[in-house]
């Protein structure tokens, strides 16, 4: 009996154990040769936008592996600007390869050991060659370890735009093989995040200030803290405008406006984005009991120059102008303007002679002396009457006449019936051509000589329309004949 149970337990345990044995030997090839986890991970748990961050890829084991990739990582490409990529320290021998495809938030990267897998497929032909009695020594030295491993160290710069947790993950993990040119099983393991936090900038600087279009004594600088400018009196406000170099700072301007004669301080504070920094530009406006500010040139586009001159009080301004200002060179000049007209006038002094008042045009830069005999006006044009060179020729029928628009007279020429005036005259930008004068209504415009090529071609029309009509009653006469002449013909009677 006994012997009988033995029997049934060795028949019963040996396939047991041998099943064990087996399963266990598999287990631990596959353990050996896969169970390989990959993680990203960033060396800083916190960072800030602007600083440049560390991300590390690990294999949570290195089991004699020769090549590994392509391995994907997809990153945020707003938050995150992909800067370079090395391969791990403990790697020695491995070359590392990756590519960006363009357009996507992706780095894909793969390292392998040349001389590694060559020195093995050396050592196994060596052993195929080796007598069988012979030992085959393995002198072919590949790293493993079975604790994790940095395969490779990405660097990225948090850019302006990061904020809070900023993440990378994994994408497809392939090509793993090691010394035994198998292949080895990895997985996805976790991703990578950190948080990243707003730098709040301390800059309290300008980049641009400016007083209107007045020149800043000394000229601007964003270290330059006092500043001092000159207006002349007829200016009581102006407008003071500071940009900050960050964008987050706060600009306030204190002053500019009711501008008194003498000194008047303007303050532009700027307060940092930190809310702690703080800088103050201070501007000296002095306002000068003068209408013009001394000093200032003009240059007219002939190259004469003009200085301006302060107004007389006995100086006679045509009706409907006022005083205004303008800007000549940066600064405020005083001169008299009137609603629609481009030009203005201006009190100043040639070089050379004495001071009076001009036509000036300030996009031609011309500069006409102001003629009140000599000059009519246009709710939108100024025109002044110039002398006719002999190379210009009067309009055929038209004689020398006496031309009285509103309360100025002025030289020009009248047609044979009277009906149409025309004077030489000189616009705005300087030039001269004749002009129709409308007294009654108050208006001129260019004279357009009639067109002889009008006349003629109105001659051809009336000979062509005369021949047109010709024809046709020569028509209606012939056919009217033949007509009569049908009707007269003898006609066959039937019998």
């Amino acid at each position: 009996m006994r012997k009988y149970l033995h029997k049934i337990c060795v028949s019963v345990l040996l396939p047991i154990i041998f099943a064990g044995v087996v399963v266990f030997s598999f287990g631990g090839k596959n353990k050996a040769a896969g169970g390989v986890t990959v993680n990203l991970s960033f060396n800083e748990a916190s960072a800030q936008t602007g600083d440049i961050v560390t991300m590390d890829v690990t294999f949570s084991a290195f089991p004699s592996i020769t090549r590994f990739g392509p391995i994907e990582i997809g990153y945020d490409g707003e938050a995150l600007e992909f800067s370079s990529i090395e391969i791990g320290e403990d790697l020695d021998g491995f070359a590392l390869e990756y590519e960006r495809p363009e357009g996507e938030a992706l780095i894909r990267f793969q390292a392998v050991n040349d001389a590694e897998e060559e020195a093995i497929l050396q050592g196994a032909s060596d052993k195929e060659k080796a007598s069988a009695t012979e030992a085959t020594e393995k002198d072919v030295p590949v790293f493993s370890s079975e604790s994790e491993v940095v395969v490779a160290r990405l660097k990225f710069r948090v850019t302006d735009q990061a904020r809070g947790e900023v993440k990378a993950w994994l994408g497809t993990i392939s090509g793993l093989r090691d010394n035994a040119l198998e292949n080895v099983v990895a997985g996805s393991g976790t991703g990578a995040s950190l948080i990243v936090q707003a730098m709040v900038s301390s800059d309290a600087t300008l980049s641009e200030l400016t007083v209107g279009s007045f020149d800043l004594d000394p000229a601007f600088d964003p270290g330059i803290f006092n500043y001092s400018v000159t207006v002349s009196k007829n200016t009581t406000d102006v407008a003071v405008n500071g940009i900050a170099y960050n964008v987050k700072s706060t600009v306030t301007v204190e002053g500019g406006s009711d501008l008194q004669i003498g000194l008047n301080t303007v303050m532009v504070k700027v307060v940092a984005e930190d809310g702690e920094a703080v800088n103050v530009y201070t501007i000296d406006i002095y306002r000068t009991d003068w209408l013009l500010v001394e000093g200032i040139q003009l240059t007219d586009n002939n190259g004469a120059v003009y200085d301006f001159a302060q107004l007389p009080e006995t100086l006679t301004i045509p009706a409907n102008f006022y005083q205004s200002s303008c800007m000549v060179d940066g600064k405020e000049v005083p001169c008299f303007r009137k609603d629609g007209v481009l030009s203005v006038l201006i009190y100043a002094a040639p070089q050379e002679g004495e001071a009076d008042l001009y036509v000036y045009n300030q996009e031609t830069d011309t500069m006409r002396l102001y003629e009140p005999g000599k000059m009519i006006l246009r709710s939108s044009l100024i025109l002044t009457v110039a002398d006719k060179p002999d190379t210009v020729m009067v309009p055929e029928g038209f004689t020398p006449t006496k031309i009285t628009y509103g309360s100025t007279e002025i030289d020009g020429y009248v047609s044979k019936d009277g009906s149409t005036k025309i004077a030489y005259l000189k616009s705005e930008d300087g030039t001269a051509r004749f002009y129709v004068i409308d007294s009654a209504e108050k208006d001129f415009y260019p004279y357009r000589a009639p067109s002889t090529n009008r006349n003629l071609f109105l001659y051809l029309f009336i000979i062509c329309a005369s021949i047109a009509v010709a024809e046709a009653l020569i028509i209606g006469i012939l056919f009217y004949r033949r007509r009569i002449a049908y009707r007269r013909q003898v006609k066959p009677r039937r019998v």
